[in-house]
């Protein structure tokens, strides 16, 4: 103990508040409260918890600062306890935690961990997070005590030995609110079936302890008499939002194998243990990285008076879906602990079985309810799957297998679930979606969670059943019961009378360690009552690494205070620490290498009289503080320790400030003002002090006197300097284990002597103790080796007095230089330097002219030195029973080897502080004072090497002769070398002369003749004193002759070498080492990690396709503040008023910049916006004939506006696509949706001119603002954030629902943001029947969940399809379109799934035959060809593995609906079935490449049979044909003709086609079959080989169109061209999708300005479909290839387009918005790291050899040679890449612009393509300036501007080279120091990181001799740089470099030095792969040089020469 300060009296911080709010009397009584002090740290910083507990409030406080108060005035209970513990964070609330409550993960498989605020009622706990939410727990049992464990809390249930409260068992009886209503129904009455009684869901009920008073009342109690011993008293909750589990002693393994051998054994502790404490211990091992947890509790049994040491540890319980299934217990299934106590079981509710339980049939694949007669062996298999899916997704409900186990807490919490409705039958019905992370929603509790079916919708019972009819459950009287009972049901009721409560989980394990009797003397009756926490003290300390036994095992001393006997109970443990594999000690799965922790057993002591003790730790240092009493009644504080020494506490005077309170005014000086103030100490025998608490960190604690009153201490045992605490350290690392404690008591005991000292007026002020004191304990270490008594000690002559300071230059200096050196600190900064060259510090003369002498610092204290040793303290600490190492009780040996092994250990100390440049040698006290004190010890032991070395440079003069010592007793050998670090590393980087140098270990080694055993705890200390030197040993035992760089670089990160540790090593260190990574730096290994990448400054490449970006924009154009109003009121009203009018110019921030740099040469993007513009007129020209009059000419106008209207509502649409995921919106504010604008302006007369409205009113063109809807929605980015329930709800219309809200629902289901949106929304949507939100709620919900089978998604689904609701079901009033919507949603939500029942229906709905006289059937066209969509999504590509559907026959079927010949009775259902058949069997056998299918669906073989076929099911099966044959389809005329049957083949081109014939229907149709396959094929490729062929055809239907038609048989031939011509027109833009090509563009516009009456909305709406393709979102998405992207633009694109607004006949419109799921996000996007701006820089793109892409390049080549092996094309950021799947590599050529490149290899590396789904975005590093000559010539013009800003002719900042250190800078290293983006290559990142230029003008400053390190290292440095010239040449020719390769491969080539004695040395020559890259890319290695230059080392060397003529 270094000093004790008294820090006032310590009160309750809340106490003032508690008086304040009425919750505490004034001035009250301790009794009245329970005040608990907490210690934790928390991120790293030591966090003071205090908590206040009254009867019915608990306050807490944070910090000597109250934070908060809960109360419980309202539950009627008052508080048992309160205590604050961790439990596992959420997921969604982990973000919401403050930093400083963040603990700190110890694994990555390890939960974050959030600190909570537990509050234990009689009866409940409420929970409370200290970030903001709260839970309530309600216990089944009375809480008698609780104790935190580092995961949760354990929970001691409070015992009675007499059980009076009766258990109720009652008959099963119907819930008031159950399934089943207590009438039977209507059908039900004339039925000959009773209503049974069920016992399903009881299990094996057991026999009622019947006896002869029995009666049907009270046969369900249980004896009054009955005991509750066997219960488990102990319980523990993990988690609030889980199950109560049990604490157990055995494993479930240990269990299994225990029932073999002793059927006798408990699973439980024996229910007398009660818990005391717990405890998480960090273990110190070898392990450098972490620490090792031990949990350790502690517990009592006053019935055996036991105390008894448990090891605890977290049972992991097997996840399934990543280990083994938990085996299922075989008993009987139990009672749910769910259910409320006293209420029906529903499972046995009475239930009529003609009772239907769904509206729909039962769901295929699911089985029906069965009896608890099923084997349990078979259902075992899949309970633990389907447990953990319930748990993990509340929607797929709870079945009554997983309620059996739900959690002992929520037995009343969930009493109202459990009574209103049956659970396992509702278990399929959860109405709240699913959530991210923990559960924080849950099913039925009355706390946070919300309930999934607590007054929702309810598929059981009565369909007219009202669904909120459910009522409140009745719990009140229960938990009134409870109050006045206690524990009313708890375990009884919860069927585990088997003594195994296998329904709760285990949770924790409890091995013992060791009992330890009580011996108490007395008997303590009156205590018998209180938990026995309450009864003892119990704390732990863990040995220091430096206190090991002789195994290497680390101590654990368990200390227990019994303060009624007075008597402390020492228990030693011994913790053996080894490595294990899967061994789990902590919450969370350790990793596999993780350490295994063994407890041993040790000694045991016990001390008598002790009043109190506790554990007092300050920084690293633990101990106890023991207050003791003698047999007369005087007591004595002191601290002890196994592995210390013993040290008397001698009190300070006590103030009675409270530092908390406002009054407190900073100081404890007396205020005599105010009376009655006065101080009191306590003596050593006196009776003041009553007991030790709240031990707090850094040292602080209370001591409580007799008063009651708390007087708070600090005592400081370790230094506060760093500098002396690390050279403690050093000492006591290499000392024994005897003495190596001892040292700090050492230190300890000079303090206090000091101190003393100082109090009685000493010769010699002091002014730094700490550092005075450390000197006094070293000198007097070596001093005390030449006495050999006592009184040699006390009677050794001081010699003379130093003299004392004269007047005030003296007194000042004496301050000024506390420390060992000469000179004040100020004065070794060289900004002093003038002063000493002025002389203006020349000390005094005295009168005689004679300068006086200083008192010399060493001088001084080799007086003090000798003074201690004198004195009492000295000869305790020196003497014969001394306790230092050099004590005269030790041997001579021993007291030299310590003395030997302290003065090497400071000697690399000091040397490990020259590699930091943290450590300045002008701190005080730093390296200097300490070389100091090292030189005077050397020459006390006339080492005349350490003495030269360290009198170089020493500004401290040496003591005088009078003063020198020279130690003749101790014969210390000087060692062979000083040992320099610098010339040791200059030895193996630069000269291979390197040597050896020695470490701590090693000299500990030396010094005790200790093994050094490898599981030795010191090697944590050895680190952390020289964490360098060791970096550089292993580094340098990597190295070998043959080691390249990259393999170096590899090796300094192994070693621990991080960006950090570079900055601070010294320049001349660093230079070597960042040589080295320099020449990583532009092509690094692809395989490095990222930490590795981030050594050599490249985390560019580490984040390259990671969301975000490393750096943080920069901005260049700061706008300037003005008090000018953007907005004012006006503006503000019409911006709400008029926000729709600029709805298309809301594209997302980020995604501007990028689509304005897409399409930066030309206006197309403008052009096509304007194209797809609603709210912008139009403009028509409409020129005057002479024949028409004035108002026919209006009416004309009319018409024609009337017309181009019908264009204008097909513009939403494509305009859908065009802005497809583009914004962001604002979450504040209304998403606005744009209507139409169908003015027009006619020229030439420029009249604007208006349709009809009632024409175009919403209810006549509902799809118009349906598509309007979809367009606005499709808008926002998938990536979004936000999208949730709220924002839709708030988003949605007044009263009435819209269509173009029903379409955002669409666009906001196929953006799969509806997948976040709770249920219950679905159905207020769902309740008006509105058609439109029906259909774009039904189809968006099967969207987001595409692919997922959800349960209630299939319901939504079935209940609005007619076929798929239960035989003798209801009709319902469901309109055809909803239906149909139905059908396709099934067909989403179940793709790819091959479900054999879905298949079966829509195989039933393609192949229904109608009734002949409906004239509007439900099954109409439209209806059959979804589900034809839905079976071949079902199936999707899986025509070669139908698995279970071939027995159905499912080909044969298709094949022929689609194929068979025309029956006339039935030609309607072939006409309405054969397109559904047909893209049923393109979809199922889509790319499968069966020759047999595809020839049975081709079109047939004659022209004869064309006549009985539709023209467009000819494309069809045109199309299924050539998707079957997907890797034949070739992009040219010969595919073409030879698809075509053999008639057609010689019209292939159709130019000559010059008239329209209607026998030309099947020829246009099975061409345009063709192109539409073909446009497919090559989807988002941008081939352009196919796009000149599709724009041949494109050409020639519109030729076609054009033609006049003057009879029905043209007209008819036409309306086929026009179809043909739409369709080509999709398929060009479907292949140039987001290319905006303007060939296709130029087409499209033609289309797109077509007014002509002839021309159908469908027709329009192609075209439009098609403008939006060909710049799809902008150009930053195009279309993919994959299957299910095939299928979706086939429903998109489907050939058949409507003729109107509002026809829906043959595919319904809403369908025509799929090519959502078909989009590829594959714009390829650059931006810079720091700015965040897009770049424009050339990319190259290798295509794999023989794809689709490379062979679309090779072919559209101009040069002849281009290669099939290596494809690669060039293009300009930002682009559209090729389909990924033929792309190989994508590398950056930013080289000429200043960047790192950068290479994505696909190939290699899988997964990135699924990352560049996710984000397109890569991120550029900018390169450091290079003295080059062409970059050095430029910057010499004046191109150094600062990037973004306007040109101002030259840099503000550039005055500063006027300044002398900078003057002779060149201009790059001009461009370094001004680099305005901290991208000067330097060590670190950012503006604050170190480069080359620091370095070069560091070494420099060097030069004037005022450091010799940094001589040294310009050595160093100079070495290095022959070295180098050596060892690379970097002008060498590429030429020369592949002759010097292939010589190279036959033998190893010299490395450029010769290696003298097989010393190791650095090659920094590229391994052969990477010299092949570069080779590849001469002009990188060119610009390749080093991170210091040639030219800045020769001027260095210069300027050294100079300096060394001049010195």
């Amino acid at each position: 103990m270094a000093s004790v300060t008294s820090l006032g009296v310590h009160q309750p911080t809340s106490l003032r508040h508690a008086i304040d709010e009425g919750i505490l009397p004034p001035d009250p009584p301790a009794s009245s409260y329970n005040w608990e002090v907490v210690v934790d740290r928390e991120g790293g910083v030591d966090c003071e918890d205090e908590l206040l507990t009254t009867k019915n409030c608990v306050l807490w406080s944070r910090g000597g600062i109250f934070r908060k108060s809960f109360r419980a005035d309202l539950e009627n209970e008052t508080v048992t306890q309160a205590l604050l513990t961790y439990f596992p964070a959420s997921a969604d609330n982990e973000d919401a935690i403050p930093q400083a409550d963040k603990p700190p993960k110890t694994s990555s498989d390890t939960p974050a961990l959030s600190r909570a605020l537990v509050v234990f009622l009689k009866t409940q706990a409420h929970i409370f997070f200290l970030s903001g939410t709260s839970h309530v727990v309600h216990m089944p049992f009375e809480v008698e005590s609780a104790c935190a464990a580092p995961c949760g809390v354990i929970i001691q249930r409070k015992s009675r030995v007499n059980n009076t409260a009766p258990v109720s068992f009652r008959l099963p009886k119907v819930p008031p609110s159950s399934f089943v209503s207590y009438q039977l129904p209507a059908f039900a009455a004339h039925s000959q079936q009773t209503a049974e009684f069920s016992v399903e869901g009881l299990g094996k009920p057991k026999t009622l302890p019947l006896r002869l008073t029995s009666t049907l009342e009270n046969m369900g109690q249980t004896a009054l008499d009955s005991s509750d011993g066997h219960w488990p008293r102990l319980a523990c909750l993990i988690d609030p939002l889980l199950e109560i589990g049990l604490v157990v002693t055995q494993s479930v393994k240990a269990r299994a194998a225990g029932r073999r051998r002793d059927s006798t054994g408990s699973l439980f502790l024996n229910p007398a243990e009660e818990i005391v404490h717990i405890e998480a211990i960090k273990i110190p091992s070898e392990a450098l990285e972490s620490r090792t947890d031990l949990n350790i509790a502690v517990t009592v049994n006053r019935e055996t008076s036991m105390y008894s040491i448990w090891r605890l540890n977290y049972l992991e319980n097997d996840d399934p879906f990543v280990g083994k299934q938990k085996q299922k217990s075989k008993k009987a299934s139990r009672r749910r602990s769910s259910m409320a106590p006293g209420l029906a079981n529903g499972t046995a509710t009475p239930l009529h079985p003609s009772v239907r339980e769904s509206f729909g049939a039962p769901l295929p694949g699911k089985k029906a309810r069965k009896s608890v007669k099923i084997d349990e062996k078979e259902k075992g298999k899949d309970k633990a799957l389907d447990s953990a899916l319930n748990s993990l997704d509340p929607e797929r409900g709870a079945d009554a297998t997983r309620r059996q186990s739900r959690r002992v807490s929520s037995l009343l919490a969930r009493a109202d679930l459990s009574a209103s409705q049956e659970r396992s039958t509702f278990a399929d019905q959860p109405l709240h979606p699913p959530h991210g992370g923990r559960r924080v929603e849950s099913h039925g509790s009355q706390r946070a969670r919300k309930s999934g079916g607590y007054g929702g919708l309810s598929f059981s019972g009565n369909l007219n059943q009202n669904l909120n009819s459910l009522t409140e459950a009745p719990v009140d009287n229960l938990l009134e019961e409870l109050r006045a009972g206690g524990d009313f049901e708890g375990f009884h009721n919860m069927g585990l009378d088997d003594h195994d409560f296998e329904g709760l989980t285990h949770e924790i394990l409890l091995t013992k360690v060791h009992s330890v009797p009580m011996d108490n003397a007395n008997v303590r009756y009156s205590l018998s009552s209180m938990p026995a926490r309450t009864q003892s003290k119990v704390f732990m300390l863990v040995g220091p690494p430096t206190a090991i036994d002789d195994q290497g095992r680390t101590s654990l001393l368990v200390g227990i205070q019994d303060p009624v006997d007075k008597r402390l109970q020492l228990l030693t443990l011994y913790i053996e620490s080894q490595r294990a594999e899967g061994y789990g000690g902590s919450r969370g799965k350790l990793s596999p290498d993780s350490l295994s922790v063994n407890v041993l057993m040790g000694d045991l002591k016990k001390v008598q009289g002790v009043v109190d003790s506790c554990k007092i730790s300050d920084g690293g240092h633990e101990t106890m503080m023991i207050l003791t009493e003698d047999k007369s009644g005087g007591r004595e504080l002191s601290l002890q320790s196994p592995w210390g020494k013993v040290t008397k506490v001698t009190l300070p005077l006590l103030f009675f400030d409270n530092l908390n309170s406002l009054d407190y005014s900073g100081s404890h000086r007396i205020n005599r003002e105010v009376r009655g103030r006065r101080s009191f100490g306590v003596g050593v025998t006196g009776t003041q002090i009553e007991s030790i608490c709240h031990p707090q960190s850094r040292g602080v604690l209370d001591l409580r006197d007799k008063q009651g009153k708390f007087h708070r201490i600090r005592l400081r045992l370790q230094p506060s300097s760093h500098q002396v605490s690390k050279i403690l350290e050093a000492c006591r690392s290499v000392l024994p284990v005897a003495y190596a404690e001892k040292m700090l008591a050492g230190w300890w005991n000079v303090m206090q002597w000091l101190q003393g000292a100082k109090l009685s007026g000493p010769s010699h002020p002091v002014v730094d103790t700490e550092w005075s004191s450390l000197v006094i304990l070293l000198l007097s270490s070596y001093l005390a080796l030449e006495h050999t008594s006592n009184a040699s000690l006390q009677t050794r002559s001081y010699g003379s007095a130093p003299l004392a300071a004269r007047g005030n230059w003296g007194a000042m200096h004496m301050h000024a230089a506390p420390n060992s050196s000469a000179c004040p600190p100020w004065m070794r900064n060289k900004g002093w330097q003038w002063a000493l060259d002025e002389g203006l510090l020349e000390p005094p003369r005295n009168p005689d002219g004679v300068v006086g002498r200083l008192s010399n610092f060493i001088s001084v204290h080799v007086d003090l030195a000798r003074r201690y040793m004198a004195s009492a303290e000295g000869v305790s600490a020196f003497g014969t029973e001394g306790f230092l190492p050099t004590a005269l009780n030790k041997d001579q040996e021993s007291r030299n080897m310590a003395a030997w092994g302290m003065i090497l250990a400071l000697h690399l100390l000091l040397e490990e502080q020259r590699l930091t440049i943290l450590s300045p040698e002008a701190s005080s006290p730093g390296p200097s004072d300490l070389r100091a004190v090292i030189f005077h010890i050397a020459r006390w032991l006339q080492w005349p090497k350490f003495e030269a070395v360290y009198g170089l440079g020493m500004q401290a003069e040496p003591e005088s002769d009078q003063d020198s010592v020279v130690l003749t007793q101790a014969s210390l050998k000087e060692p062979v070398d000083c040992y320099c670090v610098l010339t040791w590393i200059q030895g193996h980087l630069a000269t291979n002369m390197g040597t050896e140098f020695p470490t701590l270990a090693e000299v500990y080694n030396a010094a005790t003749n200790d093994d050094m055993s490898t599981r030795n705890p010191r090697h944590r200390l050895w680190n952390d004193l020289a964490p360098r030197t060791l970096m550089f040993k292993r580094l340098f035992s990597h190295l070998r002759p043959e080691t390249n760089y990259v393999e170096m670089v590899v090796a300094m990160h192994q070693c621990g070498f991080t960006p950090q540790i570079l900055e601070t090593l010294p320049e001349a260190i660093l230079t070597p080492l960042q040589d080295v990574i320099f020449m990583c730096q532009p092509n690094p290994p692809s395989s490095w990690s990222r930490s590795l990448l981030s050594l050599v400054n490249r985390t560019d490449i580490g984040a390259v396709l990671k969301p975000g970006k490393a750096g943080q924009a920069i901005e260049f154009e700061p706008q300037t503040p003005t008090h000018t109003a953007r907005w004012d009121f006006r503006m503000l009203c019409q911006h709400l008023e008029k926000l729709h009018e600029a709805v298309e110019e809301t594209e997302g921030a980020e995604r501007q910049a990028v689509v304005r740099s897409l399409f930066r040469e030309d206006r197309r993007l403008n052009e096509a916006r304007n194209m797809l513009s609603t709210t912008k007129t139009r403009v028509l020209r409409l020129d005057p004939k002479h024949d028409w009059t004035e108002s026919e000419y209006l009416e004309r106008q009319k018409e024609l506006a009337t017309t181009v209207a019908t264009s204008t509502l097909a513009i939403p649409a494509g305009r859908g696509l065009f802005y497809y995921a583009l914004r962001f919106p604002l979450l504040t504010q209304k998403y606005q949706i744009g209507g139409f604008n169908l003015t027009c302006v006619v020229k030439p007369p420029n009249n604007t001119v208006g349709v009809d409205k009632s024409l175009f009113s919403e209810e006549k063109i509902n799809w118009a603002f349906f598509h309007q809807g979809v367009a606005g929605g499709l808008a926002i980015s998938p990536h979004a954030k936000g999208i949730d329930t709220s924002w839709i709800l708030y988003n949605r219309p007044g009263q009435d629902l819209s269509n173009r809200h029903a379409g955002f629902l669409l666009a906001l289901g196929l953006n799969g943001h509806l997948k976040s949106v709770a249920k219950w929304v679905a159905f207020k949507y769902l309740t008006p029947k509105h058609t439109m939100t029906s259909i774009g709620l039904l189809l968006g919900l099967a969207a987001s969940y595409i692919g997922t089978m959800d349960s209630l998604i299939t319901r939504l689904l079935s209940v609005h399809v007619t076929r798929m609701l239960p035989r003798g079901a209801a009709e319902l009033n469901l309109n055809r379109h909803t239906q149909t919507t139905g059908v396709m949603g099934i067909g989403l939500l179940y793709c790819n799934s091959q479900h054999r029942r879905m298949s079966e229906i829509m195989m039933s709905e393609i192949e229904f035959v109608d009734d002949e006289d409906d004239e509007d059937p439900t099954r109409d066209e439209g209806y059959r060809l979804a589900a034809g969509f839905a079976l071949g999504f079902i199936n999707l590509g899986k025509g070669n593995d139908l698995k279970g559907l071939r027995d159905m026959r499912l080909t044969e079927k298709l094949l022929t609906i689609a194929t068979s010949s025309k029956r006339v009775e039935l030609v309607h259902v072939l006409d309405r079935s054969a397109a559904a058949a047909v893209v049923a069997i393109a979809l199922i056998f889509m790319k499968s490449g069966d020759h047999i299918v595809a020839r049975k669906i081709d079109v047939p073989d004659t022209i004869l049979q064309f006549d009985y076929v539709r023209p467009d099911i000819l494309l069809l099966r045109t199309l299924a044909k050539n998707l079957i044959l997907w890797s034949e389809i070739d992009p040219t005329f010969d595919w073409i003709k030879n698809g075509l049957p053999a008639a057609y083949r010689s019209r292939a081109k159709l130019t000559n086609v010059l008239k329209l014939q209607s026998r030309d229907l099947p020829f246009f149709s099975i061409l345009t079959g063709l192109c539409f396959a073909l446009g497919l094929r090559f989807a988002g490729t941008a081939n352009m080989q196919v796009r000149d062929l599709l724009i041949h055809y494109l050409d020639e239907f519109m030729r076609i169109v054009r033609i006049p038609a003057g009879s029905f048989d043209t007209e008819l031939a036409r309306g086929n061209a026009r179809m043909c011509m739409d369709t080509l027109a999709l398929s060009c833009a479907t292949v140039m999708a987001g290319t905006g090509d303007l060939v296709v563009l130029r087409r499209l516009r033609a289309l797109h300005g077509r007014d002509d009456t002839s021309t159908t909305y469908g027709s329009h709406l192609a075209a439009h479909l098609a403008t939006g393709a060909l710049f799809l979102g902008c150009g930053t998405a195009t279309f993919g290839t994959s299957n299910l992207a095939t299928a979706s633009l086939i429903v998109a694109f489907y050939p058949l387009f409507p003729t109107s607004v509002q026809d829906n006949r043959s595919h319904l419109q809403a369908f025509r918005h799929f090519w959502v799921l078909a989009t590829d996000p594959r714009c390829f996007v650059v931006k810079d790291l720091v700015t965040g701006q897009p770049l424009n820089v050339p990319v190259k793109i290798q295509l794999k050899a023989g794809s689709q892409s490379a062979l679309a390049a090779i072919a559209s080549s101009t040069s002849p040679s281009q290669s099939q092996e290596a494809v690669v094309i060039r293009r300009q950021t930002p682009c559209l890449l090729p389909p990924l799947d033929d792309v190989a590599r994508v590398s950056t050529d930013a080289g000429a612009m200043g960047f790192w490149n950068l290479t994505i290899d696909f190939e290699h590396a899988p997964h990135l393509v699924e990352d560049f789904r996710k984000n397109q975005s890569v991120f550029l590093r900018r390169r450091p300036a290079h003295e080059n000559p062409f970059p050095a010539t430029l910057r010499a013009l004046g191109s150094g501007e600062i990037p973004g800003a306007e040109s101002t002719g030259h840099d503000p900042l550039e005055w500063v080279f006027s300044l002398d250190a900078l003057k002779g800078l060149s201009h790059a290293e001009r461009a370094v120091v001004l680099d305005h983006l901290g991208t000067a290559g330097g060590v670190g990142e950012g503006e604050g990181a170190s480069t080359a230029v620091d370095a070069k003008l560091v070494l420099r400053s060097g030069l004037d001799g005022w450091s010799r390190d940094r001589l040294m290292g310009l050595k160093l440095l100079f070495e290095w740089s022959d070295r180098r010239a050596l060892l690379v040449e970097t002008t060498r020719s590429v030429g020369a470099v592949r002759e010097e390769i292939t010589a190279r491969k036959g033998k190893k080539g010299k490395s450029g030095a010769v290696s003298k004695k097989g010393k190791k040395k650095v090659s920094l020559e590229p391994p052969e792969e990477e010299r092949v890259v570069t080779v590849m890319d001469p002009g990188e290695e060119k610009e390749n040089g080093w991170w210091l230059r040639e030219s800045a080392i020769e001027e260095l060397k210069g300027m050294t020469w100079l300096a060394g003529r001049q010195g």
